[in-house]
């Protein structure tokens, strides 16, 4: 941490170049003249570590402005997204929020500005800041101080002790009944623990002891957000399981409940469902760290690249499926002849984690990518013992193209990280990568794009053969397509020939009355 002077209490100085970033000087140019603005929360936190800054940037102002209409001109004059964020709840002192993301990758920028009223500017900020939620975010410094040229004085507003907490490597909440305010903090307490390596004081924990489904009264957009920003760490399975040993995951995901009662997952599984599961999503982000060692730069060429919920990315999006991959397994525990069985839960875990990001609102299109991954997470493992056996063919590999193209990256690491969690032996693991080495040549070398697309179409296929629409033209388009796969059609003209020869054998295997639909 750097040098801090005490001026007053509540109040320090610090140079102003610590929180200086050239943006705030294009904050400074949109601001109106007789208006003022101060950066608070994580920026200044951060600076007063000393942390470096990373590739994802998130800066929170307080203007006597209008925090709109400053967003909007800030967001043109660099080129950003602007949109209002709305805080719902009755007890919420900054309900609207505009924030501006600016995309410069690998750097993600975003400003998120709330309005500073009152009278007297300095008791307002000081009530404003006392109304946040942990002390180490409810420190603030004047734009104008960081920005002019004597910035070596630059005051620090700490109205709650926050820097005497950050010397002590504390994260203290400034009184529990912020957290009640606005429960969504509760989560975000324990990120910041790990992400900053900081201790969360005694009263926090023993307040969400007491109170582990208080954050069910936040939005559900809110507890997505910053569930999200929790995966997007790298040590997000601490969070995670600190979240569970609190009762917070549950109350969250019921579904999750149900894992602790699987002690016994078979042979196949060394721990019990809840541990596999929690131990699966740190396998996972640890493959993610070292994939490189695990797949090829063009298998990996567009991961993490996907966008979804504005700031997040598909990697947050393989660590769900983690979390996720087995949720279907307590529906579907059954034991026959002795022998513990799972049959379907991942079909059964996919509907769970629609139901999941329907509740929680993550959205279409992050939803049904999590809900593939958990649909297949067992694929790699049925092609490991096709392999094992000498029976891994074309049209295995080809229909897994077809079908997981677009999340093979994640569901091979979510593979390779499902069987270290499973306690796997040397030699399967080693199957499972040669297994994944091989699907990889297979796509390279010998699988063209066009052959996962049937020779003919539906309308194709419905005039050659003088038949109207119904079941009877997907039946023979997936053949024609399985018939593909295997080598045995190749041109046109063949496959032609192979959709006569079928439709002849299905209606004299139906008696030849053509009732197909």
């Amino acid at each position: 941490m750097e040098k801090i002077e005490i001026v007053s209490s509540g109040k320090h100085t610090l140079h102003g170049l610590n929180f200086y970033m050239s943006y705030f000087d294009d904050i400074a140019k949109v601001l109106p003249r007789e208006d003022y603005c101060f950066i608070v929360g994580g920026w200044v936190r951060d600076r007063i570590l000393g942390e470096p800054v990373g590739y994802n940037i998130d800066v929170d102002l307080l203007t006597t402005a209008d925090p709109v209409e400053v967003a909007q001109k800030l967001a043109e004059r660099i080129g950003g997204h602007f949109f209002i964020f709305e805080k719902k709840g009755f007890l919420i002192k900054r309900p609207v929020v505009a924030s501006v993301v600016l995309h410069l990758p690998p750097y993600r920028y975003r400003f998120d500005f709330s309005q500073l009223k009152g009278k007297d500017l300095e008791k307002a900020l000081i009530e404003d800041l006392k109304d946040r939620d942990f002390t180490a975010n409810a420190i603030a410094v004047n734009l104008d101080d960081v920005l002019s040229i004597g910035a070596k004085q630059t005051i620090v507003y700490d109205p709650t002790g926050g820097i005497k907490d950050l010397e002590q490597g504390l994260l203290r909440p400034i009184s529990l009944e912020n957290l009640r305010k606005d429960p969504v903090r509760i989560l975000r307490g324990f990120r910041i623990a790990i992400e900053k390596n900081l201790q969360l004081t005694e009263d926090f924990y023993e307040f969400v002891r007491k109170n582990p489904k208080l954050v069910l009264k936040a939005p559900a957009e809110r507890i997505t957000h910053e569930l999200f920003k929790i995966m997007k760490e790298s040590s997000s399975y601490r969070v995670i399981r600190e979240l569970y040993e609190y009762g917070i995951l549950e109350a969250i995901f019921p579904e999750f409940s149900k894992l602790k009662e699987i002690k016994d997952q078979g042979e196949r599984h060394i721990y019990p469902l809840d541990e596999h599961t929690l131990r699966t999503l740190e396998e996972v982000e640890r493959v993610i760290q070292n994939r490189a060692a695990y797949l090829s730069v063009e298998l990996l060429e567009n991961f993490g690249k996907k966008r979804v919920l504005g700031e997040f990315t598909d990697v947050e999006l393989l660590k769900w499926g983690a979390l996720f991959h087995d949720i279907g397994k307590p529906d579907t525990f059954k034991i026959i002849n002795g022998k513990v069985t799972f049959y379907e839960h991942d079909k059964v875990g996919a509907q769970i984690v629609k139901e999941i990001g329907e509740r929680l609102r993550w959205g279409e299109e992050a939803t049904e990518f999590v809900a593939k991954l958990v649909r297949h997470h067992l694929r790699p493992f049925y092609l490991r013992e096709s392999f094992k056996k000498g029976e891994l063919g074309r049209r295995g590999m080809a229909n897994f193209w077809r079908e997981c193209e677009e999340i093979a990256p994640h569901l091979f690491l979510l593979s390779i990280a499902d069987a270290y969690a499973s306690g796997d032996s040397e030699e399967d693991i080693k199957a499972l990568l040669e297994t994944i080495a091989e699907l990889e040549s297979f796509k390279r070398n010998e699988l063209k794009q066009e052959s996962l697309k049937p020779l003919l179409n539906g309308e194709e296929i419905m005039e050659l053969l003088g038949i109207k629409p119904g079941k009877l033209v997907g039946v023979l388009k997936e053949e024609l397509l399985q018939a593909q796969l295997d080598g045995r059609v190749k041109t046109k003209e063949e496959a032609k020939e192979f959709i006569k020869k079928r439709f002849l054998e299905l209606r004299t295997a139906e008696g030849g009355n053509g009732n197909f639909n």
